[in-house]
């Protein structure tokens, strides 16, 4: 019992630390905000896999490196799905309110129920379907605030980004051995490929290096490792709830760094979508709490 508690503790740590990395993601495309979007996610991209491919080379050299190629003939499209992904992100939080990409962000689970369903015929709970019609309605009201701000391209960009991360987590699910880590470098490769093909190249000081650095080291690279090792070690309903901090601290950091206010109606939207989320997690919540006791349903 204390090793597993030892571990849930690690485990914790561990996708807490990832959550906050991720969270920061907002600060650093404020930072660099003058610099074009092409320039931004080719650097971004660029060092982002290349610190995603170091740790792959230490896992396969290691033996603990999950199956390269077990996507199979799936391979190039769950490579272009991160593709889309990771070049979504970067786009949508250079062109709208952070607080807007967090919130559609977190209809994540319920996207991914809908492809899961269409794809594999996977079975969606009655909770499930309830929680996603609430949560967006939510991104309803805050979407609704939008027109006319000329927010709607961001998200536009946010809801593609979050298509194509569920696409990968339904690829995930088929092929449960495949490597993620493999996945994600090589879409991080190409999103950079195409930043840099249509970049303008500015000349870039000191400072604007650091912060591209950052933003591509933490918020692809270090973050995703971090949050893998961590799921290991803790229930996947703990895990997506810890992330869900995400969606709050984004914001905030945001907020208090350069006074970007997303408006109430966003504010309102984002809670009803959080609301759900939660609501639908909570009995697998409970479960894991259960298991974790020894106690029994």
């Amino acid at each position: 019992m204390p090793a597993q508690s030892s571990a849930r503790r690690r485990g914790v740590f561990l996708v807490l630390t990832a959550t906050v990395m991720w969270s920061l993601a907002g600060v650093f495309a404020r930072l660099v905000g003058h610099l074009d979007l092409w320039t931004v996610m080719g650097w971004r991209a660029t060092l982002g896999a290349a610190s995603i491919s170091v740790v792959g080379v230490v896992e396969w050299r290691l033996g603990r490196m999950e199956d390269v190629f077990g996507f199979g003939w799936l391979s190039p499209l769950a490579a272009g799905l991160a593709l889309v992904a990771i070049s979504a992100y970067t786009a949508a939080v250079m062109t709208t309110t952070i607080a807007d990409v967090m919130i559609i962000y977190a209809t994540l689970p319920f996207v991914a129920a809908a492809i899961g369903w269409f794809v594999n015929r996977e079975a969606v709970s009655r909770r499930t379907l309830v929680a996603g019609a609430v949560a967006f309605a939510g991104v309803a009201i805050m979407v609704g605030d939008a027109l006319g701000s000329g927010r709607l391209l961001g998200q536009a960009l946010s809801a593609l980004m979050t298509v194509a991360f569920a696409g990968m987590v339904v690829l995930q699910r088929r092929r449960p051995h495949a490597s993620m880590i493999a996945v994600n470098a090589i879409g991080a490769f190409g999103s950079g490929l195409v930043g840099f093909a249509l970049s303008p190249h500015p000349p870039l000081g000191l400072q604007e290096f650091g912060v591209l650095f950052l933003f591509g080291l933490t918020t692809i690279g270090l973050a995703f490792v971090l949050f893998m090792e961590g799921a290991k070690l803790i229930p996947s309903a703990e895990a997506g709830l810890i992330t869900l901090l995400d969606v709050v601290l984004g914001p905030v950091w945001v907020f208090l760094a350069f006074a970007e206010n997303p408006g109430a109606p966003t504010v309102i939207g984002g809670a009803i979508v959080l609301a759900a989320a939660v609501w639908r997690m909570a009995p697998d919540l409970r479960g894991a709490a259960l298991v974790a006791t020894g106690g029994d349903r």
